[in-house]
């Protein structure tokens, strides 16, 4: 279990980069990221790209797929199934 708690250090770094370059230079993040790169550190530059454009998607999407899920699901009030209708006749 500690083995997959611990994140190398490389990967790390390169998540990092490839986040922040993402953010303020998109063209050039893209173009890093196709480059074949099978070290930790390139692995985690794409990893890092990847969850800012995942995060950019979330931020277009309306706000009634953004609300948390508990949100979404509001308890519709019980009807009466008298309601209506006079009791006393």
């Amino acid at each position: 279990m500690e083995e997959y708690d611990k994140i190398d250090p490389d990967y790390l770094k390169g998540f990092n980069e490839g986040y922040t370059l993402a953010q303020h230079l998109p063209d050039l993040a893209d173009k890093l990221s196709k480059v074949k790169n099978e070290s930790e550190r390139g692995k985690g530059f794409q990893d890092g790209r990847r969850e800012y454009t995942h995060e950019q998607m979330r931020e277009l999407r309306p706000s009634w797929l953004k609300a948390e899920p508990s949100e979404k699901v509001k308890p519709s009030p019980i009807k009466s199934l008298n309601r209506g209708k006079d009791l006393d006749k």
